[in-house]
């Protein structure tokens, strides 16, 4: 059975964002004591995690091969989506790595409370995800309506 493609760079993106989130859950894996992300600390089971990770996996590629998007506001939304999770999911894959080859980082984090860990893991997520996504979606979304009454100039 021959796969097609619907865009290959899109691929590539799901690949990179499917190979780290098992990267992630996997690195986590080894600092437990130290984990802040909120799945695993509201439910204290890796088992849950995984299953979510694996959730959203197959999300992202049922949705790239469905290749069926109700607007260009979705598709840029779901492309962005994927762009910030790869760039999210690598600062947590890197602070997973220097907490294994730092244990007392690991020491320090598992000193923390559960309020305080989802409290700063939602101030990261905020600055870094939320808040662009805002921005950005708020600027295509304007774009989107306008673009279909402005004239560009055409070079000769």
């Amino acid at each position: 059975m021959k796969i097609k493609l619907n865009s290959k760079i899109l691929f590539f993106l799901l690949i990179i964002f499917s190979f780290l989130n098992l990267l992630d859950v996997i690195t986590a894996m080894f600092i437990l004591p130290g984990e802040s992300n909120p799945i695993y600390l509201l439910t204290g089971s890796s088992l849950i995690l995984w299953l979510i990770k694996f959730f959203f996996i197959f999300m992202v590629f049922y949705v790239y091969f469905k290749n069926e998007y109700p607007s260009r506001f979705f598709l840029y939304s779901f492309i962005y989506i994927i762009v910030i999770g790869i760039v999210m999911i690598s600062f947590g894959v890197y602070s997973n790595i220097m907490g294994i080859i730092n244990p007392h980082i690991v020491e320090q984090a598992s000193q923390m409370t559960t309020g305080q860990k989802v409290s700063y893991y939602g101030i990261i997520v905020s600055l870094f995800m939320i808040i662009p996504y805002i921005i950005s979606m708020v600027s295509f979304k304007i774009y989107d309506v306008i673009e279909s009454k402005i004239k560009y100039e055409v070079k000769k």
